[in-house]
């Protein structure tokens, strides 16, 4: 409630998610979290740890930045104010992790823009492309097709130039060129992103998939995300039939997100 009144938007899917450290908030959410825990802590006289904010301004501006334990970085400088998931914001992790671009172990591109690379580091870092299919992924692509009753459901990665599919149940998921890829551009924002008619809908009629084969008509993607906050990729689902998708079949393809995170 303190949350909700300091205008805190998310759901209670997202903040229970994010308290569990399996779902990254926007930075503006995590500061009102933040914000709600320290004004509960200082009502009842607690004298626990604060929570942290996002960036060191968000906490000088909160009037609880006395209260906030100095933070111990990691030998790769990863701190609180870190990068949420895809922001252009910097952190005090940034300088170091560029200084790793020319020897990058995982042979990403050094001339891409800092975010990408590090999204991609984080991407192959977490050795889901090496793995192959698994069934613990398999059993919530099946859960997510049979619950929505949807032609397809699947879990993809994107990669620099691909979509990688991690586990399909149905016959609409496969690998593409990442500028094919509806799940490319799920990953772009952190939100869940719906086309219920593909085929009268101005931006998506024309795309290959929509005016060839498959014939896709609806889509529904939330990105999935690292324990960093990096978005890797996508749990989505398709179907050669144009649908409606209310707010709590978003919440239920968030939960099952959530799930994929878990597993990540």
């Amino acid at each position: 409630m303190t949350f909700l009144a300091l205008a805190g938007d998310a759901d209670e899917l997202e903040v229970e998610g994010y308290f569990s450290g399996i779902m990254m908030l926007p930075a503006p959410q995590r500061d009102l979290l933040a914000q709600a825990v320290n004004e509960l802590l200082d009502s009842t006289g607690s004298t626990a740890d604060g929570a942290h904010y996002s960036d060191q301004y968000s906490a000088s501006l909160s009037g609880h930045s006395d209260y906030l334990r100095p933070l111990t970085l990691s030998p790769d400088r990863y701190d609180f104010s870190a990068s949420p998931v895809g922001d252009h914001s910097t952190s005090s992790g940034t300088v170091a992790f560029s200084a790793a671009h020319a020897t990058d172990p995982f042979g990403c591109d050094p001339h891409l823009n800092d975010v990408e690379f590090r999204r991609l580091h984080a991407l192959y870092e977490s050795r889901l492309l090496e793995s192959g299919a698994e069934e613990r992924f398999d059993r919530i692509t099946r859960q997510a097709r049979d619950h929505f009753g949807v032609s397809s459901a699947s879990i993809t990665l994107i990669t620099e130039d691909l979509q990688v599919i991690k586990s399909v149940v149905g016959s609409l998921g496969q690998d593409l060129p990442r500028n094919l890829s509806l799940c490319a551009r799920t990953i772009e924002q952190d939100r869940t992103l719906v086309i219920a008619d593909a085929s009268t809908d101005p931006e998506w009629r024309d795309h290959p998939l929509v005016a060839g084969r498959p014939g896709v008509r609806f889509y529904a993607g939330h990105p999935v995300c690292t324990a960093g906050g990096w978005r890797i990729g996508a749990l989505c689902l398709m179907d050669d039939r144009s649908r409606t998708f209310t707010e709590n079949d978003a919440q239920a393809l968030r939960y099952l997100a959530a799930q994929v995170q878990m597993q990540m």
